[in-house]
């Protein structure tokens, strides 16, 4: 052979050498299996202790171990269910020995109330010509009622109307008549514990009408007669209350 013709049989037999040991290297070859991905379990929380969330509900609804039992809020807790309250005045036992009682009904946003007060002594709101005709005004009995809504959390705004009754004696003259006020309500309640609450109260109850027109004739110590006109609440209409109470759910 010539030298060309050498080396092509040389690089032929090498090229072949290489593709048979190649084929002899996979058959004897070790199949692998593919490896799967080992997914972690999920953990037990059986065993957890379970979390829990105290429940906390407004008023009357309020659980025993909630303290306070009120829950602050823009919108108005109106009742879903009718609600009833009993509530007792401080203000009258406190300036005028006597005593006021009242009873509120609420539903959603509609409040409607009653009051009566008895036995209240009126020197604290006595004019200086009826203290110096020494004349003792008495109050022995009030009573009436109002409409509102409330109007955010527990504040609520009423329309009272109220009738009160009058006694004025002086050494000669001993006297009565009632008078009519019809006037606006505003008030506030707090829940201290369930539905025990304390509520703030401030009226205006103008005088539109009495029974003794624009007075009764009273006289003074020295036995000069003088008009003295009706009698008015509170300080020219003004008057506030404390009121505590309880309230709860039908």
């Amino acid at each position: 052979m010539n030298r060309p013709t050498n080396i092509i049989v040389a690089v032929l037999t090498i090229w072949l050498t290489a593709w048979a040991a190649r084929d002899a290297h996979a058959e004897d070859a070790i199949p692998v299996e593919p490896v799967q991905a080992e997914v972690a379990p999920a953990p037990d929380v059986a065993g957890l202790p379970a979390i829990v969330v105290p429940i906390r509900a407004h008023g009357p609804d309020a659980p025993d171990g909630q303290f306070p039992s009120h829950i602050f809020q823009w919108e108005a807790h109106a009742p879903h269910r009718v609600q009833i309250g009993f509530n007792y005045g401080l203000s009258q036992p406190l300036l005028t020995h006597g005593f006021n009682a009242a009873v509120d009904v609420r539903y959603k946003r509609l409040v409607a109330t009653y009051s009566h007060g008895q036995g209240l002594d009126y020197a604290r709101f006595e004019t200086d010509r009826e203290k110096t005709a020494g004349a003792a005004v008495k109050l022995p009995w009030t009573t009436g009622g109002g409409v509102g809504v409330l109007l955010i959390d527990e504040l609520w705004i009423l329309a009272d109307f109220k009738v009160h009754h009058f006694l004025v004696d002086t050494a000669v003259d001993h006297l009565a008549y009632s008078t009519v006020t019809i006037g606006a309500e505003l008030g506030w309640r707090y829940f201290v514990w369930k539905g025990f609450n304390v509520a703030l109260v401030a009226r205006y109850w103008p005088n539109v009408y009495s029974t003794s027109g624009k007075g009764v004739t009273l006289h003074d110590q020295s036995g000069t007669a003088f008009l003295d006109p009706p009698e008015k609440q509170g300080d020219a209409g003004f008057l506030a209350n404390v009121l505590i109470g309880w309230a709860f759910n039908l």
